[in-house]
């Protein structure tokens, strides 16, 4: 099994996180924290960035040649910035080799990109050269590098690369990679039935945040937009067939398979969960939920419970693992993974019980994507919480 410690360790091992927390009385009585984990290390801080400078000088009409070979594409989930339904999974693709124009259109150091474009405009004028627009793809690639760098500066994005983009060059010495929005010839699918396509761009403007600058970002737009931090660069030699696998809306709840000793080594990878990782029990199937639904009203008003591990598909391209279990005789918790691949999970959120034996069971409902409960007694004042989905790639474990 795969596991993602995500970030410093917290001050104490129940210390509230310091990003978007959500505290309140447990269940069983006791202080308890919950919320998404601090940055990943992808939106370190820019000082953590290195600027690759050029291998060689900037001239008019250089291309660098990227070989063929394979190199990670996609993006983690919970990286900040990211959005599921448009950033597929982090995973291994093979392309043939191309080469790409050092620098946007018109590949001249001495003059600046040309913007306000349509992406037919750019298409011609790339066809002009005996060339084409490239497919995000390829772009992604050349700006990732042969170390498939999460940014074209490396494992953060750099500021002085939005000023001074012809100074930056990626691992493969291409220049200004993620300093310009820019046109590929790849398309955005979109998951709503009828809607349209869009065109698909890679890149950030100048002022968008860091995380924006990421290689793997994708954004889709009207291909006749124009804008003037929207430009273009251009491939050579034959296009690249793979495509970005579009995200799809999974079933809502579905049961899954995870040891208590899975779940404990799951724990133990994350400083902010490791002090659970102790004699880690999961409450009996079905007897604590039933036991649940009995301490309080016993109406279940219509939804499904259980104390089972369950997989959750809240949008489209985001899932995540969500268990209730024990920790000793008497710490109940529950926690939230992303899930990163199979088998591989990196910690989303969590919430401590102390001094509350459990059972723990969840109440959900296949008809309701952005939330769930979790509860002691169902029914009961101030004994049951909610887990809830935050945009873009976030979950939250609150109780009122």
């Amino acid at each position: 099994m795969r596991m993602y410690p995500r970030c410093r360790p917290a001050a104490t091992a129940f210390a509230l996180v310091t990003l978007g927390v959500a505290c309140g009385k447990s269940p069983g009585g006791a202080a308890s924290a919950s919320g998404p984990p601090p940055p990943a290390p992808s939106s370190a801080p820019a000082a953590a960035a290195s600027v690759k400078p050029p291998k060689e000088e900037a001239r008019a009409d250089a291309r660098v040649k990227i070989p063929g070979g394979t190199f990670s594409a996609g993006s983690q989930p919970g990286d900040p910035g990211r959005r599921p339904e448009l950033e597929p999974l982090l995973h291994t693709l093979e392309l043939g080799p191309f080469e790409i124009d050092r620098l946007p259109f018109p590949n001249d150091p001495g003059k600046p990109p040309l913007t306000g474009v349509s992406r037919d405009e750019a298409r011609r004028r790339c066809a002009e050269k005996n060339a084409r627009l490239c497919t995000e793809l390829e772009w992604e690639r050349a700006c990732k590098g042969p170390a498939s760098d999460a940014y074209a500066t490396g494992a953060a994005w750099d500021p002085r690369c939005s000023e001074a983009p012809q100074g930056c060059a990626t691992g493969f010495d291409a220049l200004a990679m993620g300093a310009l929005r820019e046109w590929t010839a790849s398309d955005v699918v979109p998951t709503e039935k009828d809607a349209a396509r869009r065109a698909a761009l890679r890149g950030a403007g100048a002022k968008a945040p860091a995380h924006d600058h990421r290689c793997a970002a994708r954004s889709g737009v009207d291909p006749a937009t124009t804008s003037d931090d929207l430009g273009f660069r251009c491939c050579h030699g034959p296009p690249n067939a793979a495509v970005v696998k579009e995200a799809t809306l999974g079933q809502t709840f579905e049961r899954a398979k995870l040891s208590a000793e899975e779940l404990q080594k799951l724990l133990a990878a994350d400083p902010r969960t490791a002090g659970l990782a102790k004699d880690v029990k999961y409450f009996r199937d079905p007897d604590g939920a039933n036991a649940v639904i009995e301490r309080g009203s016993a109406d279940k008003k219509g939804f499904t419970f259980s104390v089972a591990p369950l997989l959750w598909n809240p949008v489209a391209g985001a899932q995540y693992l969500l268990v209730a279990a024990r920790s000793g005789e008497s710490t109940s918790f529950v926690v939230a993974f992303h899930v990163a691949g199979k088998n591989e999970y990196r910690l989303a959120s969590s919430f401590v019980m102390k001094n509350e034996p459990g059972p723990v069971a969840f109440a959900y409902s296949g008809y309701i994507r952005p939330r769930l409960h979790f509860s002691t007694c169902w029914g009961c004042p101030g004994e049951t919480g909610k887990l809830l989905h935050r945009e873009p790639d976030a979950v939250v474990i609150v109780q009122p």
